[in-house]
This record gives C-alpha cells, sequence and structure tokens, in this order.
C-alpha cells in the first residue's frame, strides 16, 4: 500500500512518499479552489517561479487528503508549462514525478526523477519517492540501491526505515520487521512526517505477516487528519479483523465531510456494509464503476477487481481488472487480489464441471 519527499527548500523539515504518508495541509484550502488558467500560469512562471512551486507542492500535499485528489490535475496544468519548455529546475521535476506516480505512470515518473538526481544526487525525496515506485513494481533489488544513497544524507531513522523496507522484500520479511521495530522503540516513532510513514511500513509489514492486531495498534496512532492512502490501509486492516461496524463508524464520518467522495474509501465501506446489511454505499459504488468501465480506466483497476470480488461478484470480471491492475502494481496487496480473483474464477470452472 500502501505511500512525499522533502521540500522544496534544501533545509526544510521532511516530508515522506505519497504511498506511505499522513500529511495535514496548514493552508486554507479555498485558496485552491480556481485552478489558473493556462495563459495565468506562464505568465506566473515567468514573473515568480518560486511561489508559483510553493503553490503547486501545497496543492500536491493537499491533493492526498480526503476529497481532494482531483487537486492532482490542478498541479498537473501548472506543471506543464515548465515541463514543456524542459527546464533545469530539480524542484519541478520532483513534483511532476509526484504527480505521474499518482496517475501510475511509474516510467514518466522515473524518468523526472533521473532529472533531479542529476542536479541533486542526494536529494532524499527524490530516493525515498524512487525507492517506493520500484517497490510498487515489484522491483525491490533497484529499490535498494535508492535507500543506500540515503546514507550520508538523510537521518539514520529515515535511511533505515526505507532500507528495512526493501529489506522485507528481498530477505527476511520477520527480521525486517523485528529491527524497524527495535529501531522505533529505541528512537520513537517521529513526531513529524516521518511518524505516521513508519507507522505505515510496519503496519504493513504485520499484515504480511498476518499479525492484524499489530498492524491496527501502529495505525491507530495517526488517524486523525490521515490521507486516503492511510485510511486504505487501516480499513484493510480492519476488514482483516473483521470490524466491519468500525470501519462505518471511523470512515463514514469522514468520507461524507470531505468535499468529494474518494471513490477507493466508498468501496471500502461498501464492502464492510455487506456484513451491517446496509446498502447506501453499494449503491452509490455501483454507480462509480460503472462510469469506470465506461472509461476503461485502468487507473482505477484494483478497485474494480476488488467491487467485481466483494460487492458485485463477477469472478471473470474481477480476474481481468486484476491482471490490468498486475500490470503496473505488484506489491504484496496486488498479488493477493490476482491470487483471489484467480481462486474465484478456478472455483466458478470446478462447480461447473461438478454439474
Amino acid at each position: 500500500m500502501t505511500l512525499l519527499g522533502w521540500c522544496c527548500v534544501a533545509h526544510a523539515e521532511p516530508i515522506i512518499p505519497e504511498s506511505r504518508t499522513t500529511l495535514v495541509a496548514k493552508w486554507d484550502p479555498a485558496e485552491f479552489r480556481q485552478a489558473d488558467p493556462p495563459s495565468t500560469a506562464e505568465a506566473r512562471w515567468q514573473s515568480d517561479p518560486q511561489s508559483l512551486l510553493i503553490r503547486v507542492r501545497k496543492t500536491i500535499e493537499l491533493s492526498v487528503k480526503p476529497g481532494y485528489s482531483h487537486f492532482y490535475d490542478r498541479a498537473r496544468t501548472l506543471l506543464e508549462v515548465p515541463v514543456e519548455a524542459q527546464t533545469d529546475n530539480p524542484e519541478v521535476w520532483l513534483l511532476w514525478a509526484k504527480v505521474q506516480q499518482h496517475y501510475h505512470d511509474f516510467d514518466a515518473a522515473l524518468s523526472a526523477l533521473e532529472r533531479v538526481f542529476r542536479a541533486q544526487p542526494g536529494h532524499v525525496e527524490a530516493r525515498l519517492l524512487a525507492a517506493r515506485i520500484y517497490l510498487i513494481q515489484g522491483l525491490p533489488d533497484r529499490a535498494h540501491g535508492h535507500c543506500i544513497a540515503l546514507i550520508g544524507n538523510a537521518d539514520l531513522v529515515t535511511a533505515s526505515a526505507c532500507a528495512l523496507e526493501v529489506a522485507s522484500y528481498r530477505q527476511s520479511l520477520e527480521a525486517s520487521y523485528q529491527s524497524l521495530q527495535a529501531l522505533v522503540q529505541r528512537e520513537g516513532l517521529p513526531d513529524d512526517e516521518r511518524g505516521p510513514w513508519i507507522a505505515q511500513i510496519l503496519a504493513d509489514m504485520a499484515l504480511r505477516l498476518s499479525r492484524f492486531e499489530e498492524a491496527e495498534s501502529w495505525l491507530d496512532q495517526h488517524l486523525d487528519g490521515a490521507s486516503v492512502n492511510y485510511l486504505l490501509q487501516w480499513s484493510e486492516v480492519q476488514l482483516a479483523l473483521g470490524n466491519h461496524h468500525r470501519i462505518i463508524e471511523e470512515l463514514e464520518p469522514v468520507v461524507t465531510a470531505a468535499p468529494n467522495i474518494d471513490d477507493a474509501l466508498a468501496l471500502r465501506l461498501a464492502i464492510a456494509e455487506q456484513a451491517t446489511e446496509g446498502d447506501r454505499w453499494k449503491d452509490y459504488v455501483e454507480g462509480r464503476m460503472a462510469l469506470r468501465l465506461q472509461r476503461q480506466d485502468t487507473h482505477h483497476a484494483s478497485d474494480l477487481a476488488r467491487y467485481y470480488l466483494e460487492v458485485d461478484p463477477q469472478p471473470e470480471k474481477a480476474l481481468h481488472w486484476a491482471e490490468v491492475n498486475w500490470e503496473k502494481a505488484r506489491e504484496h496487496s496486488d498479488r493477493r487480489l490476482l491470487q483471489q480473483a484467480r481462486r474465484s474464477v478456478e472455483k466458478i470452472i470446478s462447480e461447473k464441471r461438478a454439474h
């Protein structure tokens, strides 16, 4: 699951990659409600590029919050001007990589990060983001190199967390989990953005070890103001524990209070709802998934697979979308989703043969 970098100034406080983070916006979202027309954006890039970079970064940070994912479109529009001009500003390419990661264009994201490394080989945020993308692609050996590059450039906790997450895929999951736990017990969870990031790494390891209560204990620490990704991971743990009522009690107020409904969160509510005999979220998700099918939306392939596995069981469709998802995303959860879909289809075939 699961996981946004080091800020635009060289000595700013750390922020961790999207798939493993909780970010709390500290500005008024109303400031970002209106997107700049292309001509205005181009003029602002020419007159005051630094202030526009700050605006783009804040827009991306807000995008991870419930109800604001559409802000990625605004960030992409703002960045198109310097990207098309092939700027040599590494901050532009870092932010462009984040946007491309969100849209699952991992090759474009990695290409953008290479431009960052050419200018700043020790850029911590870029190294963390590259490591995360390679883990998503199922390439932990490549991710390892970026964690090694953090040594001497990042603090011990950040470099160790990166290395141990990668080691959990390359070597021993159990040993990596124990080592990261020991580090946290010794150093404590950081009280900045690294805290929820490390909690998510630990929860992911515990989830893969089927230690669901431990995963829950890690994630319960940072639920307030959590990102969509964090809430999705928390929901998966609650589903594994069978805590369907808790998902609805905790998640529904967050989703309904957001300016827009995040389909992935609504899907988890629909899955949980089945154990509570509700149908509010099932009806909503049915309409959203129909729209995604119409668009052949590969960006949300995993959600379509989950929908056809757990909400509207259609094994063949579930397998199709699980395979589409597997083409780009190859983490543990993606493998499990593909295996579940295959077993579902095999069960149908077996039942047909039996008759």
